[in-house]
């Protein structure tokens, strides 16, 4: 018998399908301020088609597909709300305005220009009250 006790997940990176990657990797790291971590091409001659993209402990991959399906990603915050002031003035496309919510969570939701969307939260109970 093994010992199935001895491991542990670190980060999931959800693979968001995008049409136009140059155009994707502007939007993650002028809008959202990630940092561009990685990126792929099968060869010189080829145009760049994956991209991974890195904010703090956070991790996106950027793929690109011709058809368009939308996927979601979660993405837990520490200071969500600094974090929000932050890119609000970029012009983020934010569908959901910052709200409490009565599941322990402060969130908003933005879209890339894909339509791929992420929710960004914080635990109500882990938020310091000044």
């Amino acid at each position: 018998m093994t010992d199935n006790t001895s491991f542990s997940l670190d980060v999931v990176a959800p693979v968001f399908p995008v049409t136009d990657i140059k155009r994707a990797l502007s939007y993650y790291t002028e809008k959202l301020l990630f940092e561009s971590s990685f990126e792929w091409a099968d060869s010189e001659q080829e145009p760049l088609n994956y991209a991974v993209l890195r904010k703090n402990a956070a991790e996106l991959h950027l793929t690109v597909s011709k058809d368009r399906h939308a996927t979601v990603a979660y993405i837990f915050v520490d200071n969500v709300k600094g974090y929000y002031d932050a890119i609000k003035d970029t012009g983020a496309e934010i569908t959901h305005e910052m709200a409490d919510y009565p599941w322990d969570m402060r969130e908003f939701e933005i879209a890339d220009p894909d339509g791929n969307r992420i929710i960004f939260g914080e635990h109500l109970s882990r938020i310091k009250t000044n």
